[in-house]
């Protein structure tokens, strides 16, 4: 479930029917021509004489804009189509039969623990409408099959192949099962509040998956939390001397005093060996650069607020991962179903 009331409201008939499906692209060769030919990787220009196709240029950003024209079209699509054959079939009828009842509000809102969002008297209404927008949209649903099933409507819009990125562990820090087939690497930023909030989530994870899953981090800190970046650093120079895990999660629980002078009694606080080294590798910056690669990295995966995550299958020997991203601090079965799918396919 959605971590707010107002997240469940707001989810529209395209997500709650669509979410699965990408685009499929329609190329024709000459201009002004209808083609019925549709193909998942047009040809979109010539560079030197050589095709350039969709999959050549396509990414996160891309995909994304691709899936949500896709879903538009599909539900325009189903929308005319049904609004035609419902004066012509008697089978197709707009109006479902099923009533949203007391029990099933009631039922919702404890499945869903919404007393800390309010009364159940004050969120019934909001309840009703959202439970009668689900039952509306799975009999559109059903019923648009059943005029594909039929014949009555032809559609030419088809899932295009998975669409997976490709990234790559470099210097992150890893745990769990450094050789696992499937990983789960973070980008996150030490300021950040949600990157905080999903840390109980992760240690979960790690503790639960074990020795299948890899756990790798890497550092993202925004332009707009001023520290974070001397954070990052010195978890980079503690990481150094053995001791990453243990000002990983002092920096977490210390979001609002991160400052260099903050950060030297940090690792004076988690027993660091060298504490001079420890000064001289945050007062000189060493590890500016790796930390500059990570948002770097992270940024060309699409990955614009944190906290972010990779989640694919891992090869341990090149540190190449396949797969796709997650944005936010999403709750435990997100990441779950992702990393068990993955699991389930290698």
């Amino acid at each position: 479930m959605p971590e707010n009331l107002n997240n469940i409201l707001n989810t529209s008939l395209i997500k709650l029917l669509l979410t699965p499906f990408l685009i499929s692209f329609c190329y024709s060769p000459t201009f002004g021509q209808t083609s019925a030919a549709y193909h998942h990787n047009p040809v979109l220009g010539f560079v030197d004489g050589k095709q350039v196709r969709y999959e050549d240029v396509r990414n996160k950003k891309t995909n994304d804009l691709s899936l949500q024209l896709f879903q538009q079209l599909n539900v325009g699509l189903m929308e005319y189509s049904l609004k035609i054959l419902a004066s012509k079939h008697s089978e197709i009828n707009l109006t479902p039969e099923k009533k949203v009842t007391i029990q099933d509000i009631v039922a919702f809102y404890e499945k869903n623990n919404l007393q800390e969002r309010g009364t159940l008297k004050k969120l019934r209404p909001q309840i009703k409408q959202f439970l009668q927008q689900q039952i509306l949209s799975q009999h559109l649903l059903n019923t648009y099959s059943l005029a594909l099933e039929k014949g009555w409507v032809v559609s030419h819009l088809q899932p295009p192949s998975e669409f997976l990125l490709e990234g790559n562990i470099k210097t992150g820090y890893l745990r769990g099962n450094k050789k696992a087939a499937v990983i789960m690497l973070e980008y996150s930023d030490y300021q950040c509040p949600f990157c905080r909030r999903v840390q109980e989530t992760i240690s979960k994870l790690v503790k639960n998956y074990k020795d299948r899953v890899a756990f790798g981090y890497r550092h993202f800190p925004l332009s707009f939390h001023e520290e974070a970046d001397e954070a990052a650093i010195a978890a980079e120079c503690a990481r150094e001397q053995g001791k990453f895990e243990e000002i990983h999660s002092l920096l977490y629980s210390r979001q609002k005093a991160q400052y260099v002078e903050d950060l030297k009694k940090y690792a004076r606080q988690i027993k660091i060996k060298s504490p001079e080294k420890f000064d001289k590798c945050l007062d000189s910056e060493k590890y500016r650069g790796l930390v500059n690669q990570d948002i770097k990295d992270g940024t060309e995966l699409g990955i614009t607020g944190t906290p972010g995550f990779l989640v694919g299958l891992y090869n341990s020997k090149t540190g190449e991962i396949t797969g796709e991203v997650l944005s936010g601090a999403q709750p435990y079965n997100v990441f779950q179903q992702t990393l068990d799918k993955f699991l389930s396919s290698k």
